[in-house]
């Protein structure tokens, strides 16, 4: 046991710092490339972070002031806590992986921090997945049995499975806290020692991540896919419908004006989910059918990290934008924002 209640690096222990690995090959991108494409990259995702923290928190304030009277509304909710969360860690991540911070003579390595944080950051990517597939079916059941939906998906049952996905997701990504510590390792850049990120059950954490993240992730992804070409195909139907109906003079008895609203928001976010999810969703897929590229690999680790940071920078993006959404496509919504927000109604 070392000095503060950290742990000495035991033998077989693996160092998890990629400033720390000592490569005994050149890696595809060098050390140089990687800090100046990391300059440009982190540079566009600390805005982008911090504009969608603030959306996300006027999102779930006005969310709030709304109300939980139907289930879209305590889904739309906790997305938007989801999506906070998602944000904070990558706005801590992207001034982690800075290099001005990477290379700061600290006692801890600012890179080292953001890798704890991932646990956050997993969690909350997959509970966001998880609602918005959740709300992705409850559309699509609503446009399929428009008379039971309300039946089916009642303020309880979404509050229920919101409820059991957020403590899955604690039950499942606890166990990558075992299977990690933290060590002083000397550091090659500072050339002092430093409290570093330890994997010393790599087993373990994999395992984790694959239950936590991947697999659910992979499946509200495919989820959200089907049920988005589903409801374009029915939302162009009903256009159609409604286009014949009005030449002949006939009421249609399709969707109404509201569950088209709400059919045309949830295919803009879902939309924009996928546009999020998408490069998460392949890097997992090129990663299982080629295992050696992960961030400890000495010849792909630094393209391994850029990849990763390239995913956390679109996924910081479509989760910022949804309130543009909200405020084009719901009455409700932009009505309560003006009165927050503009000290009126919009009546007034």
């Amino acid at each position: 046991m070392g000095s503060f209640g950290f742990v000495e690096v035991e033998s077989g222990a693996m160092n998890t710092s990629m400033e720390n690995a000592k490569m005994s090959i050149q890696p595809l991108l060098t050390y140089d490339k990687i800090i100046y494409i990391l300059s440009y990259l982190l540079t566009i995702s600390i805005p982008i972070c911090i504009f969608g923290i603030f959306t996300n928190i006027v999102n779930i304030l006005v969310f709030y002031k709304m109300g939980f009277s139907s289930p879209t509304n305590i889904s739309l909710f906790c997305l938007s806590i989801a999506d906070l969360l998602t944000l904070c860690y990558s706005l801590v991540a992207s001034f982690g992986n800075y290099p001005a911070f990477q290379n700061a003579d600290l006692c801890f390595s600012m890179h080292d921090v953001s890798r704890v944080g991932a646990h956050v950051y997993y969690s909350s990517c997959a509970i966001g997945s998880w609602i918005t597939a959740v709300i992705n079916v409850e559309r699509s059941v609503c446009v399929v049995f428009p008379m039971k939906v309300k039946q089916i998906f009642t303020r309880k049952t979404t509050a229920r499975l919101i409820a059991g996905m957020v403590i899955y997701q604690i039950a499942s990504g606890l166990p990558r806290s075992f299977g990690v510590r933290f060590a002083w390792i000397p550091s090659a850049v500072t050339n002092s020692t430093r409290i570093s990120y330890v994997i010393f059950n790599p087993r373990l954490v994999s395992l984790s991540y694959l239950v936590s993240f991947s697999i659910p992730n992979l499946i509200c992804f495919f989820v959200v896919v089907l049920g988005t070409i589903f409801l374009i195909s029915k939302f162009k139907q009903s256009r159609q419908l409604r286009s014949t109906m009005s030449v002949t003079g006939k009421k249609s008895n399709e969707m109404s004006d509201k569950d088209v609203r709400l059919v045309r928001s949830m295919i803009f976010i879902s939309a924009l989910y996928i546009f999020g999810a998408a490069p998460n969703v392949l890097l997992y897929i090129v990663h299982s059918a080629y295992p050696s590229l992960h961030i400890d690999n000495p010849y792909l680790g630094y393209l391994h990290s850029l990849l990763l940071l390239a995913t956390m920078v679109l996924q910081a993006a479509s989760c910022s934008v949804n309130i543009f959404v909200y405020v084009r496509m719901g009455s409700n919504f932009k009505a309560k924002l003006r009165e927050m927000f503009c000290c009126r109604s919009e009546d007034s």
